[in-house]
């Protein structure tokens, strides 16, 4: 039976530029995207990717915003 839990919730604190992955990784979809819903609320950058691929399924205003400057 395959697991539903393929989901990492990722963040930096801050601007520390420290990746952090959530201590319940890797979690099912619902519990990811709820956590990185408020985490996101204290402006920091957050993420939810797959597991196994990196495939991003999430990303708040504040990784969008870093990607973008970082592409420069």
């Amino acid at each position: 039976m395959a697991s539903n839990r393929v989901w990492n919730l990722m963040y930096v604190l801050g601007n520390t530029g420290r990746v952090t992955g959530d201590a319940a990784n890797p979690q099912e979809k619902v519990g990811a995207l709820s956590g990185a819903e408020h985490v996101s609320t204290n402006g920091w950058r957050v993420w939810v990717e797959h597991h196994k691929t990196g495939k991003r399924l999430f990303e708040s205003d504040a990784e969008k915003e870093h990607m973008a400057a970082s592409a420069v």
